[in-house]
């Protein structure tokens, strides 16, 4: 995997400190660290964001914390209704994120969303999807937490993956488990509706300051700055991540769904990839991974992944192309602030798959 040619060794060393040190660091710290005059490190990073190398960086949430929770729902569609599904997926508010996948599961990757007060929304969305054909069979996967790295850029230049293989056996035979930053059973805390809209402003727009904020929810300042440091401790804000693209193949997400006793063994193997990863659990002892690495190396990945079947009860693969984001603010709206409490309608949503149905009969 090479970096573009419009890097040059100043912007390599750029982003390898913004990998390193994170993205609350300043310019005149990085002027430090680099050496490099302030002006200089400025339009850098200015031409790396417009080039879209450098990404903003983005909010993480955890909205379990806040009540609200996730399912993964990987789908097998049915060729005969392909256009109806993808309609459904367009209009229910409750599928927040859907690409087409491929592997066991034929069809559909689909983030849905449900309050923890009705545990049984999703599954019974789904169910009504395989009554009505349009999905032939499906997965469901709770999504209880996450972590998530960035590539680590001085390591993919020289990466073996036949070393990476052989480190398997070798971390299966020890006791040495990964150490994670998650919660098997996270709690809800206490929020409002302003933090609510807190949060949607500022994962559609990273770069909004304290007094927009404020602004916009008719705040002070200072109330602004402790509602968000009260997000951030409480780990509803759970930190800011930076994102690059520094590469010139194009890439592909992979997702390894596996379930273990020795699940946080296999993470250890899986967090020395230096290609961007993504860690979700269940419980502790089921979990996925992502990982998006070039498309060219795919082929590598999966011949080693292959070994790993062995250490597992149950393991599966799927393969993501690009999805469709509805975006965050459409689930904050599903907030209520006369009753504080999420309205996520499932009778609304049974009758709209009715209807399309039926319009598409």
């Amino acid at each position: 995997m090479s970096l573009k040619s419009s890097l040059d060794p100043l912007d390599v060393k750029i982003l390898h400190a913004l990998e390193e040190h994170g993205t609350k660091i300043s310019t005149r710290e990085l002027s430090k660290i680099l050496d490099e005059p302030g002006r200089t490190i400025r339009y850098r990073i200015s031409k790396l964001k417009d080039n879209g190398i450098l990404c903003k960086a983005k909010v993480q949430t955890h909205e379990r914390k806040l009540g609200l929770a996730e399912y993964i729902l990987v789908v097998t569609s049915s060729p005969s209704s392909e256009s109806t599904l993808k309609r459904v997926l367009d209009e229910i508010p409750a599928f927040y994120y859907y690409a087409p996948t491929y592997g066991k599961f034929e069809g559909y990757f689909i983030y849905a969303v449900y309050p923890l007060t009705t545990p049984r929304v999703i599954l019974d969305l789904a169910s009504n999807l395989k009554k009505k054909g349009l999905v032939e069979e499906y997965y469901l996967f709770d999504v209880v937490d996450y972590q998530r790295y960035e590539a680590k850029l001085s390591e993919v230049e020289d990466w073996d993956w036949d070393k990476w293989g052989a480190t398997l056996p070798k971390i299966m035979s020890k006791t040495k488990e990964i150490d994670l930053d998650m919660e098997e059973f996270p709690q809800t805390v206490s929020f409002d509706s302003k933090d609510t809209l807190i949060l949607r402003h500022m994962v559609e727009n990273p770069d909004i300051t304290l007094r927009e904020l404020g602004e916009i929810l008719d705040l002070s300042q200072p109330q602004v700055h402790n509602r968000v440091k009260k997000l951030e401790e409480s780990g509803i804000i759970r930190g800011y991540k930076l994102s690059m693209k520094p590469f010139i193949e194009p890439g592909m997400a992979v997702i390894c769904f596996f379930k273990s006793k020795d699940a946080r063994k296999i993470l250890l193997w899986f967090n020395q990839l230096p290609y961007y990863h993504q860690f979700t659990i269940e419980s502790n002892s089921h979990f996925f991974v992502q990982v998006y690495l070039p498309s060219i190396a795919t082929n590598e990945f999966l011949k080693h992944l292959r070994s790993l079947k062995q250490y597992t009860d149950e393991m599966f693969v799927q393969f993501l192309l690009e999805g469709t984001h509805k975006g965050y603010c459409h689930l904050i709206d599903m907030y209520s602030k006369e009753t504080e409490r999420w309205r996520i309608p499932y009778e609304e949503f049974a009758e709209k798959i009715e209807d399309i149905t039926k319009e598409t009969k």
